[in-house]
This record gives C-alpha cells, sequence and structure tokens, in this order.
C-alpha cells in the first residue's frame, strides 16, 4: 500500500475514534488500537498527535471543498449557491461526522495560536469558493445591488455554520428540510428576483 494511502488509512481511523470519543482521548495509543496495530506503526506516518490531527482536518476541508466543486452549474438563478451552501449541513453519516471532526479541533484549537492558524486557513479556502460563487451572481446581475459578496461569504458561512452546530446540541433540532428552508430563505433575500432561485 503506498504511503499516502496508508496515511489516509491511519487519518480514517483517527476520524474514527475522535467521533466516538472526542479528541482528547484521541491519542496514538487509541488510533494504534482502533487500527490493531502498535503505536509505532502509527508513528511511521505521523510523529506526533497534532500533526496526525491537522492531516485530519486538512482532510474536512478537502472533503468538503470537493464536494462542493462537484455541485453542477445551473442553467440559471442561484440554486448552485445554495446547494453549495448545503454541503454543509450534517444530511447523513458522513457530513456528521466531518462536523463532529470539525467541531472537536475548534475547541482543541482555542487557545493554540498555531492550531486555530491552520484552522482559519481551512475556513479561507471554504469562504474563498462562495466568495467567487456570490461574485458570479453578482456579475450576472443577479445579487441585491448593495450587496457586498466579501461579507456575504462571512455571513452564508456563519448561517451554514449555526445551523449545524445547533443540530448537535439542540434536543428538539430542526429537520434536514427545516434546515435547508433557512438556507434557501437567506439566499432569496440576498437577490433582486427571489424567484430565480426557486
Amino acid at each position: 500500500m503506498a504511503q499516502h494511502d496508508r496515511r489516509l488509512e491511519v487519518a480514517a481511523a483517527a476520524w474514527r475514534v475522535i467521533v466516538r470519543e472526542g479528541l482528547e482521548r484521541a491519542s496514538m495509543r487509541a488510533i494504534a488500537q482502533e487500527m490493531s496495530c502498535t503505536t509505532g506503526v502509527v508513528m511511521h506516518y505521523f510523529r506526533n498527535k497534532e500533526e496526525l490531527i491537522l492531516f485530519a482536518l486538512h482532510q474536512v476541508t478537502a472533503r468538503l471543498q470537493a464536494a462542493i466543486e462537484a455541485v453542477p452549474v445551473p442553467a440559471a438563478g442561484a440554486e448552485r449557491l445554495i446547494q453549495m451552501l448545503i454541503v454543509f449541513l450534517p444530511v447523513d453519516e458522513s457530513r456528521q461526522h466531518i462536523l463532529r471532526v470539525w467541531v472537536a479541533f475548534l475547541g482543541y484549537a482555542v487557545g493554540q495560536d498555531t492550531l486555530m492558524l491552520q484552522h482559519q486557513q481551512s475556513a479561507a479556502q471554504l469562504r474563498d469558493l462562495m466568495l467567487q460563487e456570490l461574485m458570479n451572481l453578482q456579475a450576472t446581475g443577479l445579487l441585491r445591488t448593495h450587496i457586498d459578496p466579501a461579507i456575504e461569504a462571512n455571513a452564508l458561512l456563519a448561517l451554514v455554520n449555526g445551523v449545524s452546530l445547533d443540530s448537535l446540541i439542540q434536543i428538539n433540532r430542526l429537520s434536514l428540510e427545516q434546515q435547508e428552508g433557512i438556507i434557501r430563505r437567506y439566499v432569496n433575500g440576498l437577490l433582486l428576483n427571489t424567484e430565480t432561485a426557486q
């Protein structure tokens, strides 16, 4: 097995431990046990826990970015932007795991400048995709004239992150249909003609 594939396998084991037990318990030993191998095998691919956790974070970004870029381009309207935002919602088990790993890393990174910088850089990559889509909509005359795409890129990500977090912490959580409805209503409010987003 190629070294990169093996690193992905180790990272996948780390994900499972983080999702199941939290990041604090995702030790090199726990990950090795998850893989039924020795700690030495894990450390062959990752020198320490921080390096492994950063790799796992980059996988979160890579998976989200790939899903966003895979959203098809419709003939017109803001449906692609809506579908790009829905990528962030915990619509299935895979997305739920992505959310849990992301939240775990954020909590772990608080107070650690180097780790927080990595988190900010990952978030910036995803923001750039939203910004570009908003600029495309503005170029075609679909956005309201006062809309600032740079501000709205942040606002949209804050919205989907908040809706996603709500699904983790609320007992009476919103259904996936309700979550999507919130996204659609906000995007519709950015458009000159809300019917274009239907």
